[in-house]
């Protein structure tokens, strides 16, 4: 069916935590995918979790307040 993810397959999610102002706005969206270092910037916990979370890593990457947060392999709505 278009449209649907494929359970199976997988994104790449990068974070820059030099440019990362540690909102937790990512975090709090996402913890299976984004914790912080001692610092509290972004580290991401799961480089490449399941299309399954694609919507909420999109809310995720736009909420971000710097753009730190890159997702590839997804299609924009």
């Amino acid at each position: 069916m278009p449209g649907t993810p494929d359970p199976e397959a997988r994104l790449t999610v990068v974070a820059d935590n030099e440019t990362c102002v540690t909102s937790n706005l990512c975090v709090n969206r996402l913890p299976q995918v984004f914790g912080q270092d001692e610092d509290g910037c972004v580290v991401v916990l799961d480089p490449h979790p399941s299309a399954d979370l694609g919507r909420e890593l999109l809310r995720a990457r736009r909420s971000c307040p710097t753009r730190s947060i890159r997702v590839e392999g997804l299609e924009e709505d």
